[in-house]
């Protein structure tokens, strides 16, 4: 069977990715009781179908403030810390795994960025997304939880220096106020290029994702 065109182009950015940049991956899982009732109640105030990763994007906001080293490109003369943030969503399509780009994504209100994320996500399955809208991203997260993945090792996107994955959340047990209880509890996977990311700053970076998406409030307001 014949590689169509843009299945060549994934396959050479993988190998480009995996050879030259020293992948490390770091995992956590959060309580995502809190996250799924917001989505929910947001989107029956509004009318408006809220993806999961227009949620996400908004929790990975604040700690790419707090660490600007996930919103970068690494060039011969040093770290280039990037402005604005130009959130990749990684989204499933027939001709394999694309990664559209969400411009401004720490300005834009999160109903804005759902319709956006919606949007992109409706033209990937219809094979309509602009080349412009498949580049430039300086960070991306990837729901593998829609197709119902859970953990993995997510290559980072050439260019950048870290990918945020994030698993579908399932039953589990958990303590809550030293009492067991169940809860939807969901993985996450953080890839970054240990050439300027080392263990700490992942470990940081990761602990305050998790805390943002187990309670949404300190990301929406």
């Amino acid at each position: 069977m014949p590689l169509s065109a843009t299945r060549r182009a994934i396959a050479e950015h993988m190998v480009r990715s995996w050879t030259e940049i020293p992948h490390v991956t770091t995992f956590a899982q959060f309580d995502a009781t809190r996250l799924l009732d917001v989505r929910r109640a947001l989107s029956a105030r509004h009318g408006v179908a809220i993806p999961l990763d227009a949620l996400i994007a908004k929790a990975v906001v604040p700690a790419i403030a707090a660490h600007p080293e996930f919103n970068a490109t690494l060039r011969d003369d040093g770290l280039l810390l990037h402005g604005a943030l130009d959130m990749g969503v990684a989204m499933d399509s027939d001709d394999g795994l694309l990664v559209a780009v969400v411009r401004n994504a720490a300005t834009r209100p999160l109903l804005d960025l759902a319709r956006e994320i919606g949007s992109l996500a409706e033209r990937a399955k219809a094979r309509t997304l602009r080349r412009d809208e498949m580049t430039g991203s300086t960070f991306t997260v990837s729901n593998i939880g829609a197709v119902g993945g859970t953990q993995g090792t997510p290559l980072i996107p050439y260019g950048t220096t870290a990918i945020l994955s994030v698993g579908r959340a399932v039953d589990a047990p958990v303590v809550r106020d030293g009492e067991l209880a169940v809860s939807k509890v969901a993985p996450l996977s953080l890839s970054y290029d240990h050439r300027v990311i080392d263990g700490a700053l992942g470990r940081r970076f990761m602990d305050l994702v998790v805390e943002n998406l187990q309670e949404p409030a300190l990301f929406l307001a």
